[in-house]
Formats: C-alpha cells, sequence, structure tokens
C-alpha cells in the first residue's frame, strides 16, 4: 500500500504546537501508512508523489517543481493565515488544500489541479492534550470559575478584544483567575497552563490576530466551557458550525460576560447545578464528535486523491 509523505522543515515541525492533533486526530482515519520527514532548512525538499506538504506561507516554487517534474498526488497543510492576507495562488497547484483560520473566501477551490480546499481546527496545543474525555473533572468539582492566560497585548498596544474582555471584568467586578504573559507564549509553561484548564469551568477565548485561536480548542480538549463573541465561522457549515450550531456560550459583546456566565456560576440548587453540567458534558460530546468529522473528511480528501493519482 502507498504510502502518506508529511513533510515539514524541521525547525517547524520542532515548534508547531498543533502537529500532534494533526498526528493523533486529523489523520487517525487514514488507512494507509504515514512516513513523518523533517527536512533541514538548507537541504532539498523530496521530489516525490504521495506528498502532505505542511507548511507556513507559500510554497509555491517546490510545487511547480514538484508539478515539472511530472509527481502526482499532491496536497499542502497551510498554517499560519491568521488574519487571511496570504498569498494563496499556490493552492491551484496542490491537489488539495487544508488549511488553519475561516475565511469563507479562501475555501472556494480554484481550479487548476485543486478539487478540495478544507477548513480544520488548529487542535489544542503540545503539552495540552490529548486528554481522555473520562479523566476530565466533572464540571461542578473544578476549582476555577473563569479563567484566561495568555498575551492581552502592551500598553501602548493592546489587543483590542482581549483589552474589552479584561475591562469587562474588571468593570463588573467578576471573580477570574486571569495570568497575563508579557509576550506570546511567555507566560504559563504548556503543562501549568493545561492544569489550570482543566480545572476551569468557563474559559474566556477572546480572539486576537484572527476571531478563531488556539485557546478555543485547548478549552475543548480539557473539558472547560469556552466563552467566544459571536462570530459568522462559529456557525458556518465549512467552519466550526458543520454539525450545527456549536454548545457554547456566546456573546454579542464582552459586555454581555456577566449576564452569559451567571447560569453557570451563579446555580446553587440542584436543577441549576444540573443544568451547567449537562451544558459542559453537551460541549464535551460535541467536540469529540467534531475530531471525528474532521478525520473522517481527511481521510475522504486524501484517499480521493490517492484514487486520482
Amino acid at each position: 500500500m502507498r504510502c502518506l509523505n508529511v513533510i515539514w522543515r524541521r525547525r517547524v515541525l520542532d515548534d508547531f504546537l498543533e502537529a500532534q492533533f494533526i498526528r493523533t486526530v486529523l489523520l487517525s482515519r487514514l488507512a494507509r501508512p504515514i512516513r513523518w520527514t523533517a527536512i533541514e532548512d538548507d537541504a532539498e525538499l523530496p521530489l516525490s508523489d504521495d506528498l502532505l506538504v505542511c507548511s507556513f506561507g507559500d510554497p509555491g516554487g517546490y510545487l511547480e517543481n514538484l508539478r515539472a517534474a511530472g509527481h502526482r498526488n499532491i496536497g499542502v497543510f497551510h498554517f499560519g493565515d491568521e488574519r487571511g492576507s496570504d498569498d494563496t495562488s499556490f493552492y491551484g497547484q496542490a491537489d488539495y488544500i487544508f488549511r488553519h483560520y475561516y475565511f469563507s473566501k479562501k475555501l472556494m477551490p480554484p481550479g487548476g489541479f485543486n478539487r478540495d480546499v478544507l477548513w480544520l481546527p488548529n487542535g489544542w496545543a503540545r503539552g495540552v492534550g490529548p486528554m481522555r474525555p473520562a479523566a476530565l473533572l466533572p464540571f461542578a468539582m473544578r476549582r476555577h470559575g473563569v479563567f484566561f492566560a495568555g498575551f492581552a497585548g502592551g500598553t501602548d498596544d493592546p489587543i483590542s478584544e482581549r483589552a474589552e474582555m479584561l475591562n469587562a471584568l474588571q468593570a463588573h467586578q467578576i471573580p477570574a483567575t486571569v495570568v497575563l504573559s508579557e509576550g506570546f507564549g511567555q507566560g504559563l509553561g504548556t503543562g501549568s497552563y493545561g492544569a489550570y484548564m482543566s480545572d476551569a469551568k468557563l474559559a474566556l477565548v477572546p480572539g486576537g490576530n484572527s476571531p478563531e485561536t488556539i485557546r478555543l480548542y485547548d478549552a475543548l480538549e480539557c473539558g472547560a466551557l469556552p466563552v467566544v463573541l459571536n462570530r459568522a465561522w462559529l456557525a458556518a457549515p465549512d467552519g466550526l458550525g458543520v454539525l450545527g450550531p456549536p454548545p457554547l456560550p456566546v456573546l454579542q459583546t464582552w459586555q454581555d460576560l456577566p449576564d452569559a456566565i451567571a447560569d453557570f456560576l451563579g446555580a446553587r440548587d440542584r436543577d441549576g447545578l444540573e443544568h451547567s453540567s449537562a451544558r459542559a458534558v453537551a460541549c464535551r460530546q460535541w467536540w469529540g464528535r467534531i475530531k471525528d468529522h474532521c478525520a473522517e473528511r481527511v481521510a475522504a480528501v486524501i484517499e480521493t486523491a490517492f484514487a486520482g493519482a
């Protein structure tokens, strides 16, 4: 049986937080061997068939070389286009594209060799997951009612949505566990971050460069209920709404936070606690179905490419 060759620059593979999610979730339904290949920056990328090229930015030159040499069954996993501003003209050189960060205009197959452009969730960061659902703390047993850890921008250059979230917490005097860092990736280590998230009832998920952030998937994997602003991609059938509206607490603005969380944190009677716990369980089950669905879609796209090569 032919093997899928997953091609990385070694430095990208070393630093990429979501690599394990790709391996253990997104490629988990593929019924053929998978070979991960790490290539040093100064080494030539391989010219062969049956490749999935993992890339930040534009690998167009490499794809052109592959096509000029007559190679077939070429896919690309496009990372890092948080603002939807990358030049994606190279999409037409690949049989299929997987990409992070939802932008509807980026998901139209451009023609050429391309048959599929599929949005996929970032997934949890290295050191946060995978988590066994049976090992997740029940909602009522979690110690941190509201949790956020991360970078909110500098004093002179705040990240607007994160600043709005912090202002709402302060203005409404909402008790929360907030751990701010001085820069991206400079706060809690992944082990302690995952431990906090796994002990939180509600995880605040403000946008950064994109409304879609890895923090959302960290929270879902750790069993915390993510609190998000309402964005089109949440309900998009080719985005996170592929199985219907996500069962998340969704706000119109961060000033709506007190009312949105009151039902979860203010529940004192049995009915209220059972409702909150049921919502958390429903969210965990939905996240499991999303992971299964994405893995099945990925396998179908890749197998179609193999069949046509």
